[in-house]
């Protein structure tokens, strides 16, 4: 699996890109606000439908878009399978009902920029939902804030499974967002009953059941994976010579069953018929009528996959609490290994790596692990902010790019 050409227009920093990426690794190194971040986001946002870096899409359109309305357009070709297939993610702002194609350029591009924008996705030529990009690129990211997997808030460690279970199955972030949308409504009518006690309890029935069913499955599927990330875990071998081995645990408001042995399959769909998504189900429909009284007070859901954490632990030692930086940035990077392990498990092909300014924080030996890891992948794209940060083995056998000023000059030129 790998892109084998990426064309950007209007991109962050990028007013036009055409960019060939062969097989193998590509190494992209260039001074701080180059625009080697904003290539890597574009790749993950094929992959995704998200960047890794912002949750305001308005930033990914180039604020010096001579266009109104502004927009971005992200366009990849993807090997997969022998077969090609092109993704398109367009950002647009919201103040027009015309296409790209119809923009016109504004006689003053700094004269207004709406906060809110639309996005379309486009494969193979047709529109699809967004939910429809996810599975056909599959890649796994890292750069230096990756340490706050391990060292951030728990909601960072959920993002983290419910990426990798969105690119591996479509049905698991539908779920997902079901689940999100009941908790909306759960939520809004908590806070109801807290402002109105004469109102029955009673109306919480129906959204107990389905924040029951829909949590039930996206516990048993995140349950069924950290099962699995950690077998790869444990094959980790060589990232920090003499290291306790890193084992996750997945952390519950509810007592759960026993997960799937580590030998076992991962399963893939969510099923209606799964006997550990109808265990979990059980029991939080029972923390559900243990809480109701709790959370009338606080008008808030208190269980539920949404509460939901990882421990990661060298050993027995928590990394979050007890682990130093560097501890913790080797931890962060196992379970990215682990992750493109497990996707290559699934999907029978390695996912594209996207390694941001990676090495600049890794000592010689790390550095050398990576590179092996990279030589292993169908297509790695590594970026660094000089080129001795790559070894000269690694640099003669990848494809190498300097980036300046928003283009790219192949090494030696």
């Amino acid at each position: 699996m790998r892109v084998t050409h990426l064309a950007l227009t209007h991109f962050r920093s990028f007013s036009r890109l055409d960019l060939s990426l062969p097989i193998g690794s590509t190494v992209i190194w260039g001074d701080n606000g180059a625009g080697k971040s904003n290539l890597i986001e574009s790749l993950y946002l094929l992959a995704t439908s998200r960047s890794p870096y912002t949750s305001a899409e308005r930033e990914m359109i180039d604020w010096h878009c001579p266009h109104r309305p502004a927009f971005a357009r992200v366009v990849g070709q993807v090997l997969r399978e022998g077969r090609v297939t092109s993704l398109e993610v367009l950002t647009a702002e919201t103040d027009a009902s015309t296409t790209p194609a119809d923009f016109e350029p504004s006689p003053d591009p700094g004269m207004y920029r709406p906060a809110t924008v639309r996005r379309k996705v486009v494969i193979n030529g047709t529109p699809r939902q967004t939910g429809e990009l996810l599975g056909h690129l599959n890649a796994v990211h890292f750069s230096p804030e990756e340490v706050e997997l391990v060292a951030g808030s728990a909601e960072r460690r959920r993002r983290f499974l419910d990426i990798a279970l969105s690119q591996l199955d479509r049905q698991y972030v539908r779920t997902l967002r079901q689940y999100q949308r009941v908790l909306v409504q759960r939520n809004a009518l908590l806070r109801h009953l807290r402002e109105n006690p004469t109102v029955s309890p009673s109306q919480l029935d129906h959204w107990d059941t389905e924040a029951v069913f829909l949590g039930a499955a996206i516990v048993a599927a995140r349950v069924r994976a950290v099962a699995r990330l950690n077998v790869h875990l444990a094959l980790i071998d060589g990232i920090a010579p003499g290291a306790a081995p890193i084992r996750i645990t997945y952390m519950s408001g509810v007592d759960l069953p026993n997960p799937t042995e580590g030998d076992a399959p991962f399963v893939r769909t969510i099923d209606a018929g799964d006997t550990l998504a109808e265990d979990v189900a059980s029991r939080l429909r029972a923390a559900f009528a243990r809480q109701r009284t709790r959370e009338r007070a606080a008008a808030i859901t208190l269980v539920g996959p949404h509460r939901d954490d990882l421990l990661v632990c060298a050993g027995v030692i928590d990394q979050r609490t007890y682990g130093s930086r560097g501890q913790q940035r080797t931890a962060a990077l196992a379970l990215k290994i682990a992750e493109a392990g497990l996707m290559r498990e699934v999907t029978g092909e390695p996912p594209v790596l996207l390694l941001d300014d990676v090495m600049s924080e890794l000592d010689p030996t790390r550095r050398a692990f990576v590179e092996g890891l990279c030589a292993d992948a169908d297509q790695a794209i590594v970026t660094g902010t000089e080129e001795a940060v790559f070894s000269p083995a690694f640099r003669k056998r990848s494809q190498a790019l300097h980036l300046e000023g928003a283009a790219f000059i192949p090494m030696g030129s």
